[in-house]
């Protein structure tokens, strides 16, 4: 108030202003001259008093924070699981070309939430240009993203949650993105909720009956296709947890695409049996690692060389055994 006060003071009377009477090159009176100065002065500070006591809304801030950075110790620790063991021991045949070309990024996340970490992953995911066919040599084609910060995802029950309702257990990024993900975390597990996979048998819903079936694949992205097998009707038994299956007698090979939606429970995964199966070994990384691949990129890989890779997979894990696999973990840092 004090300074409205002030420059209400200063205004010029009507006859001490300069009009605009005066003659080219004609200058004011001085006394009219130290008036306006004053008048400038206050007018100024006024507005410097109005800034300072009604800053901008938080929402008009801009906020900014370093969001990856490359090679610190997460990171370092990534590469060294990356070299060390996916690519020596051959877990994933793609790894290795991708590596010569410089096409595999491994960032760390400051983020130490699960929000962040996701506004990361979208940046991230954004860099890999999914609508291009192709990506020009040298440029990243997949990246691994670490995420050491986020403290409640030490806890991969809580991890496991974050996966499968923000990630979509990996779908989340593909139609904004083209983008897949694939989550890696130091204590994985293999779980009912991870999602289905091919060679599950499932119980699916069909025009009011229910049917058992093995999974023989995954197509699209949310709402997912699921091509099945069915191989029998599926009726209640005698108690209320016990379910009678009647297979098909005849000839025929009953292979359909159905919709996700239509699966109403898992009911076996050999992968499930052992703690120690492929996905729960396979899955284990020394840092959370979400792994970004584009689905261009997912869709030129030769079926065959996939399957075969699971299967070599599946002996290498046996021969190392949770314990052996763990310990290569340990000396990636």
């Amino acid at each position: 108030m004090e300074l409205c006060s002030s420059l209400k003071s200063v205004r010029l009377r009507k006859w001490d202003r300069p009009h605009f009477g005066l003659h080219m090159g004609q200058v004011a009176p001085h006394h009219q001259r130290v008036r306006l100065g004053l008048a400038r002065k206050a007018l100024g500070i006024a507005l410097l008093s109005y800034s300072l006591w009604h800053p901008k809304r938080p929402s008009q801030r801009l906020v900014c924070r370093p969001a990856v950075v490359e090679d610190d110790e997460h990171a370092m620790a990534v590469q060294a699981w990356l070299q060390t063991i996916i690519i020596k021991i051959g877990l994933c045949p793609w790894a290795k070309t991708a590596d010569e070309a410089g096409g595999i990024r491994v960032v760390t996340s400051l983020a130490s939430s699960p929000e962040d970490a996701l506004l990361d992953l979208k940046a991230e995911a954004a860099k890999l240009k999914g609508s291009l066919a192709a990506l020009p040599q040298g440029c990243p084609t997949t990246t691994l993203l670490v995420c050491p910060m986020v403290g409640e995802w030490e806890e991969f029950a809580r991890f496991s949650v974050f996966r499968e309702e923000e990630l979509l257990n990996g779908d989340a990024l593909t139609d904004e993105f083209q983008c897949k993900v694939v989550c890696f975390h130091p204590h994985q597990q293999a779980s009912n909720s991870y999602g289905l996979n091919p060679g599950d048998e499932i119980l699916v819903a069909q025009n009011g009956e229910q049917f058992s079936a093995n999974v023989l694949e995954i197509s699209g992205s949310t709402p997912r296709d699921i091509k099945v097998q069915l191989f029998g009707r599926v009726r209640q038994g005698e108690t209320d947890a016990e379910m009678v299956i009647e297979p098909f007698l005849d000839s025929e090979d009953h292979i359909e695409t159905i919709p996700e939606v239509d699966v109403l429970q898992l009911i076996g995964r050999d992968a499930l049996q052992d703690e120690e199966g492929s996905r729960s070994i396979l899955g284990r990384a020394p840092r959370v690692v979400l792994h970004l691949l584009r689905c261009k990129d997912l869709e030129a890989i030769d079926d065959k060389k996939a399957f075969e890779t699971l299967e070599r997979n599946e002996e290498v894990v046996e021969e190392l055994g949770l314990e052996g696999f763990d310990e290569l973990l340990e000396r990636c840092g």
